[in-house]
């Protein structure tokens, strides 16, 4: 950003110190160069290398989140098997265990 800015006040400061023609002449070659490096970006984004790995990319984010969701639902079940192993420690605990006291 700091480039494009840099450049942006050259041009200006440089067009004030020029001719009305050598102005005219020069923004023009600016909007021209400015067109030319916007076809290079856009040919970048179509070429089949570009959406090649987009695509790839795009696969392997699914593939994670596949993933994430199984983990997800597996500490979700270990969670609640946690919390029913606690509640039933609890339990025991307030009845004094009695089963363990018969044996």
């Amino acid at each position: 950003m700091r480039t494009f800015i840099t450049l942006a006040a050259v041009a200006i400061f440089g067009l004030a110190a020029c001719s009305r023609s050598d102005q005219t002449k020069t923004g023009d070659d600016l909007k021209d160069a400015g067109r030319t490096a916007s076809n290079a970006v856009a040919g970048v984004a179509k070429s089949p290398s570009v959406r090649s790995v987009e695509a790839d990319l795009k696969k392997a984010g699914r593939a994670a989140e596949k993933d994430l969701g199984k983990l997800a639902a597996q500490a979700k079940v270990a969670t609640h098997q946690v919390a029913a192993d606690t509640r039933n420690a609890g339990h025991d605990v307030a009845r004094g265990d009695r089963s363990s006291d018969r044996s």
